[in-house]
């Protein structure tokens, strides 16, 4: 599987060659990668080709630490909902985690771990890459990586938000003033680890522009937009179906089918293709909903089983303990 990355960072890239006057088209071309396909703000970009853009406009630049210039340039748009959701959250550390549970939309190749001290929170990426692959990680993506998190707490809480620490595994000492004028903070070179650590008091501070109905409509978007990039066109169909059918109560597969106008054995033919069921998706989607509805909104637990077309609440708990081990309020209180 090729792992991907948004093609907002490509246009981010391209943003910050133009003010070295350089040309992006010709190192976008060099890359292999089309600026015109930014057009679609669907579209993505292999990391394999990532890694090369990386290196080319490094070249250009004559400018090594590339990824932290790019990361003073980010806006919220260039992550689409997470950006607009993470906005409206009551505080930075519920946009993080959203970002966090979302992170595959922005960058297929990354897993995000949240790690607890007593006064901080270490954002701590992993690799879901061989040791090779990660090898040849650029750098510039991991100096983005890290400078993106204290641009976008800033621009949220429209207030500095400093690092407590930073940490690369990789030397930096002749760069390390720069490393420094950046983040405000100790940097921590040839770690075993990358990742960045903030006060958790600053985090749960509660933001001035909370709009739980706009996060609500924004992580739908995200889960719209990550429902396409996981599954086939009809899969992707049938989650919509499936979606608007739940609060009348649970479609059968042959209700789906005749709303997609084929027959059940079509249906299930093409979700074969596309290595799906359609059980399958019905309990992920119903899964995502409850999880939405549980950490993101104050519905009661049994309005959440009816929305979600369960015919009772003790129907809903007792299949999503099935799933994650615990009980819908365990959750909710586990994730508020």
């Amino acid at each position: 599987m090729d792992h991907t990355t948004l093609s907002s960072i490509p246009r981010l890239i391209a943003q910050v060659l133009t003010t070295y006057d350089v040309d992006p088209h010709s190192i976008f071309a060099d890359a292999d990668i089309n600026i015109a396909d930014f057009k679609d703000n669907k579209s993505r970009i292999t990391m394999e080709k990532m890694t090369r853009l990386w290196q080319l406009s490094v070249e250009a630049t004559d400018n090594t630490e590339l990824g932290l210039v790019a990361a003073s340039f980010f806006q919220p748009s260039y992550i689409r909902g997470l950006g607009f959701a993470w906005m409206a959250s009551a505080n930075l550390e519920e946009g993080l985690r959203l970002f966090v549970k979302n992170g595959q939309m922005l960058n297929t190749a990354l897993k995000i771990e949240l790690v607890e001290s007593e006064d901080d929170l270490l954002i701590q990426p992993q690799a879901i890459l061989t040791t090779e692959q990660q090898k040849k990680a650029h750098p510039c993506a991991i100096q983005l990586g890290m400078a993106f998190f204290p641009k976008m707490f800033s621009l949220v809480a429209s207030k500095n938000i400093p690092a407590t620490n930073v940490y690369f595994n990789f030397p930096i000492q002749d760069s390390l003033k720069v490393y420094e004028d950046y983040f405000q903070c100790p940097i921590v070179e040839n770690s075993s680890f990358v990742g960045i650590s903030f006060s958790k008091k600053l985090l749960k501070e509660a933001l001035p522009t909370h709009d739980p109905e706009l996060v609500e409509l924004n992580a739908m978007a995200v889960k719209k937009y990550i429902s396409e990039m996981n599954n086939g066109e009809i899969s992707n169909k049938v989650i919509n179906v499936i979606t608007g059918l739940l609060p009348s109560g649970c479609p059968s597969e042959e209700v789906i089918a005749h709303k997609l106008f084929m027959s059940k054995r079509t249906l299930q033919r093409k979700l074969n293709k596309e290595g799906q069921a359609y059980f399958t998706l019905l309990n992920s989607v119903r899964l995502t909903l409850a999880k939405q509805h549980l950490t993101m909104t104050k519905m009661p637990i049994t309005e959440i089983a009816y929305q979600l077309g369960y015919s009772s609440p003790s129907t809903f708990a007792r299949a999503f303990k099935k799933q994650l081990d615990l009980s819908p309020i365990e959750y909710r209180n586990k994730n508020i």
